[in-house]
């Protein structure tokens, strides 16, 4: 029988990379990044998944866009690394969720985002990369970032795909409240 990951809301972690304004305001799909990390942030409250934020710099590069903040629950690791990976707080913070997988967004794509998910892989995790929730300011970097993660053996799924797999069935309670905003 061939092994086949799959994502469960009680075994996953999300981690949330470097959403800064200042970042962002270079990507040119930045609204449609900020909506799906929203909704992936108020879907990890819904589930209880436990979450990671990070920031790159933020005394050069500011702060989190103001709606990913307001959604944001606990802190928000700054790092100068741009793999998250070779952070000592971002690793003290992830020794707490020993052996989940763990969902990535955030950006820049073939930066921060794919220098983590290849670190996190090469240290056994599995690894979902969500395609619609990651950027960077170039396409050919992004679709480039994205195709050597999937090479490397991540998972690439879409925000909805994340979702209902996390969600398995719709009479689920947590259904209700996650279905507007998929519908969004």
């Amino acid at each position: 029988m061939t092994n086949i990951p799959r994502l469960k809301s009680d075994d996953i972690l999300f981690i949330f990379i470097d959403l800064q304004k200042k970042l962002l305001a270079e990507i040119d799909t930045a609204k449609k990044i900020v909506d799906n990390n929203k909704v992936l942030l108020e879907v990890a409250e819904f589930l209880d998944i436990p979450t990671i934020v990070t920031s790159q710099y933020r005394k050069g590069l500011g702060d989190l866009e103001e709606g990913i903040a307001e959604k944001v629950q606990g802190k928000v690791l700054d790092k100068t690394t741009f793999s998250c990976k070779l952070d000592p707080a971002f690793n003290q913070e992830l020794e707490k969720y020993p052996g989940r997988s763990i969902a990535i967004t955030g950006v820049e794509t073939h930066i921060c985002v794919l220098q983590t998910a290849l670190d996190l892989m090469e240290h056994g995790r599995n690894v979902a990369v969500v395609t619609d929730s990651v950027a960077a300011r170039k396409d050919e970097d992004h679709q480039r970032g994205l195709n050597r993660m999937e090479k490397s053996g991540a998972i690439m799924v879409t925000k909805e795909m994340l979702i209902y797999e996390l969600l398995q069935r719709s009479d689920m309670p947590a259904f209700k409240k996650i279905l507007p905003l998929i519908k969004k």
